[in-house]
């Protein structure tokens, strides 16, 4: 049986041992799910590409990457990202079902969010609302409509909604209405400990409470759950079955980072 295919494109860093956003995704998607995982990224010097390269490579995760600045060695800035103008393999990158956007450059993330419609349809797109370092800064309601799913934390969306003129308090809640007849199929955030709320158009919201999971500093729980959401969307599994499983895998995560920590 064909195994589903799931790109990542946008930034990343190694902190303290751990990838960031774009990374983080990758490597939790790979390790966790029966799928092919791709990776497009440009790294900071010839020393973040191997360093980055070996990383994916060791659990499987295909990398498109380049270097950004081939003679620069200082071994402290291992980190990749894309911006607008870079050389994006538009064929191969969606080819996949599904495309995740992990990129703070917002000219590079209106190019994609356009890209399908013209091109391949049948392809969705995710995109993270906020980063490791938090919200992507710049993007207009507008802008965001044209993703198939979009998803990020509690407070990212809560942050997004004092920007809309809205009688509803909470994040997603008040992306609703004006999502409703967009390119926007869902709108999914987590929070505390991995909570699950979802928008998703033509249905009622839909909220799983978290299961009990230690506090962690990692990126690796919540990529973790996004890797869930991305791979229930890819299987066409009901947002209630989604949720689930997003925060049964968050609460897995970080209570078996918790045991290794001990």
């Amino acid at each position: 049986m064909k195994r589903p295919r799931i790109a990542i494109i946008g930034d990343t860093r190694l902190a303290y041992g751990e990838l960031t956003d774009a990374g983080a995704i990758a490597m939790e998607l790979a390790a966790a799910w029966p799928v092919d995982v791709g990776i497009r990224t440009i790294a900071d010097s010839a020393e973040a590409w191997e360093t980055l390269d070996e990383l994916f490579g060791g659990v499987g995760v295909t990398s498109w990457m380049s270097i950004r600045h081939p003679h620069r060695d200082d071994g402290i800035n291992l980190a990749a990202s894309m911006r607008m103008g870079d050389t994006i393999n538009i064929d191969e990158l969606f080819t996949h079902d599904l495309v995740i956007v992990a990129s703070r450059d917002i000219a590079l993330r209106r190019f994609l969010a356009d890209l399908p419609v013209h091109t391949f349809p049948g392809v969705r797109i995710m995109s993270l609302i906020a980063l490791h370092d938090g919200v992507v800064e710049g993007e207009s309601l507008t802008d965001l409509s044209r993703f198939d799913v979009l998803i990020g934390p509690d407070s990212a969306f809560a942050s997004l909604a004092t920007t809309i003129d809205s009688p509803l308090a909470s994040g997603v809640e008040a992306l609703a209405p004006h999502l409703a007849g967009s390119n926007v199929r869902a709108a999914v955030s987590w929070g505390k400990h991995g909570a699950f709320r979802c928008m998703a158009d033509g249905a009622s919201a839909v909220t799983i409470p978290p299961h009990h999971a230690p506090h962690t500093s990692s990126d690796a729980p919540w990529a973790t759950f996004v890797g869930a959401v991305a791979y229930g969307l890819v299987k066409r599994q009901s947002w209630d079955e989604i949720g689930r499983e997003a925060a049964r895998r968050f609460a897995i995560r970080a209570q078996g980072l918790r045991s290794a920590q001990s």
